[in-house]
């Protein structure tokens, strides 16, 4: 009852307010707003969907509208409830808004590619092996997405977390929380809520973030657009059937969004030589600048609740000026350290096998440092876990035995992906190894945590970042002898001769050099020369003999 009486007060304000529309002429500079303030719609969006043909939305939208208009400008409210003339309202509202857009001034300055311009123009997808950074930021980034433990709060209610230089304690990264578009730092309780989000999904687009950083010459001024759908592919997302595609956008984009509330400060001074020191400090700034944009159909508000697409604009942060700067580097005035990820470390499913992912990331990051690839146990297990796991695991025999089975577990899966894991057959002898199902005698962990392995990731990575970090040896002095010929620089015949006999296609041998296939072909027929540094990486891989 009440509510009748509301709506006869409402129609009695509106007849006594304005003139009753009879006419059926709608006033569609004020539709919009009239049926549903949450409708008002962006000109450009609007125009977006009449030009992609959503009828279905606009009807929709248009229905809407016409209830409300019936009910709050005509005489008669209640035609609102007969389904044919909402119809015939919807219709003419559908007609007229069309040509209204059509012919508005505004609207006319719109380019007619508008919906091309839509979809930024994506990277191209990521090559089975590709440089990526390997500073000590990357593992602080690391670290604060994926080590909740690490995080503190300042005296002042801030959160941070700390990463300092083994060698030198002066050397010191710290990240802070932010809010998306905005650079002040959280508190702990506003940050903890962002921090709660990070993950390995996180840690893996923050790989594919900076591996395609190393693509532009300048990060620092660069942006670059990148596909949701093929980032799905690089997850292996796309064999996960139980999830719809437009979930996975979803994350995606959410995951990016997260990325984008990093921040970085550094304070940072590498080399004591003869040739002076490398300053990377940095103020306060993100890691990331993210923008999102998402094409689909439009819903009664004017957002895409189920896109078919995403699109992911990247930013890198200024810290790639002091820490990935090519030209910086060679006038030693900034950083430009880099290594090489197996595309096949972001399909490792963290649900499953979290500690395999772990070490898989930490030993991509630190095989440009480490070339030996030798490591104890204990360091390992250290970078993954906090240290009250493994001492609770010291104390506690069941937690032991989890202990050694997760180990186990990743170092076969490892090996099952061409990691490269040699054990030590003084300190990590048969029995203690994964594959041995045999009983294990007392003070197993305690033996197992001092044992000693070589791990390094799967080939050609090893070879590649010992071409890149093998010293220029100048040439002997020869006082009597004649000195020798040059060395002849790789031919055509032999570089394809080579490849042939490797079994490897022209485009397995680009990706191994992260080159172009077209280039490769240019080569072997004789049209582009190799210049040493790409010769050299030629001859360790196709294994070609002088």
């Amino acid at each position: 009852m009440s509510q009748d009486n509301n709506i006869n007060n409402k129609h009695h304000k509106n007849q006594s307010g304005r003139k009753p529309n009879n006419s059926g002429i709608i006033n569609l500079s004020n539709l919009v707003t009239q049926a549903d303030p949450n409708l008002l719609l962006d000109k450009k969006q609007l125009l977006t969907v009449l030009q992609s043909d959503f009828s279905e939305g606009i009807k929709k939208i248009a229905i809407k509208a016409a209830i409300r208009i019936i009910e709050d400008t005509q005489e008669q409210p209640e035609r609102a409830l007969d389904a044919r003339y909402v119809e015939e309202v919807a219709t003419q509202i559908v007609e007229s808004f069309t040509t209204e857009l059509k012919n508005n001034t505004e609207l006319e300055s719109v380019p007619d590619n508008a919906l091309s311009s839509v979809e930024p123009v994506p990277e191209s997808q990521l090559k089975p092996i590709v440089p990526v950074p390997s500073s000590a930021l990357m593992f602080s980034s690391m670290e604060a997405y994926t080590r909740k433990d690490l995080w503190r709060q300042d005296t002042e209610g801030i959160a941070f977390l700390q990463h300092r230089a083994k060698g030198n304690p002066n050397n010191y990264i710290e990240h802070y929380i932010s809010s998306p578009g905005d650079i002040t730092m959280l508190p702990w309780n506003e940050a903890q809520q962002i921090i709660d989000k990070f993950g390995f999904t996180t840690a893996k687009l923050h790989l594919i973030f900076a591996a395609h950083t190393m693509n532009q010459e300048n990060p620092w001024q660069s942006t670059f657009n990148l596909k949701a759908s093929d980032i799905i592919q690089e997850f292996g997302w796309d064999k996960n059937h139980d999830k719809p595609k437009q979930e996975k956008l979803l994350e995606i984009a959410s995951t990016a969004f997260a990325l984008d509330c990093l921040l970085v400060k550094t304070v940072w001074v590498e080399g004591r030589n003869k040739k002076g020191e490398i300053i990377g400090s940095a103020p306060i700034g993100r890691m990331w600048n993210v923008q999102i944009k998402a094409t689909g159909q439009f819903n009664l508000e004017g957002k895409i609740d189920n896109p078919d697409e995403v699109y992911i604009t990247i930013q890198p942060g200024l810290w790639t000026h002091d820490f990935l700067n090519r030209a910086g580097a060679k006038s030693r005035e900034a950083l430009y350290q880099f290594g090489y990820l197996a595309q096949q470390v972001l399909k490792i499913d963290p649900y499953h096998d979290e500690l395999a992912l772990r070490l898989a990331i930490y030993l991509t990051l630190d095989s440009r440092v480490r070339l030996d690839g030798k490591y104890k146990v204990i360091e390992l297990l250290e970078i993954a876990f906090p240290k009250t796991a493994i001492e609770q695991a010291q104390l506690e025999r069941r937690k032991a035995y989890d202990l050694k089975q997760r180990w186990d577990n990743a170092i076969m899966l490892l090996l099952e992906l061409g990691w490269q894991i040699v054990f030590d057959s003084e300190s990590y002898p048969n029995w203690l190894r994964p594959e041995c199902k045999d009983k294990k005698p007392k003070g197993y962990l305690e033996k197992l945590l001092s044992a000693k392995l070589t791990i390094k990731p799967p080939a050609p990575i090893p070879e590649l970042i010992a071409s890149k970090a093998k010293p220029k040896k100048k040439p002997p002095r020869l006082k009597a002898k004649p000195t020798a010929p040059p060395k002849i620089s790789l031919t055509s015949n032999q570089i394809r001769d080579a490849r042939i006999a490797k079994g490897w296609t022209q485009a397995k041998l680009a990706g191994f050099l992260s080159v172009s296939q077209k280039l490769i072909s240019l080569i072997e027929r004789g049209e582009r020369t190799v210049n040493s540094e790409l010769g050299a990486q030629i001859r360790t891989l196709l294994d070609i003999q002088d």
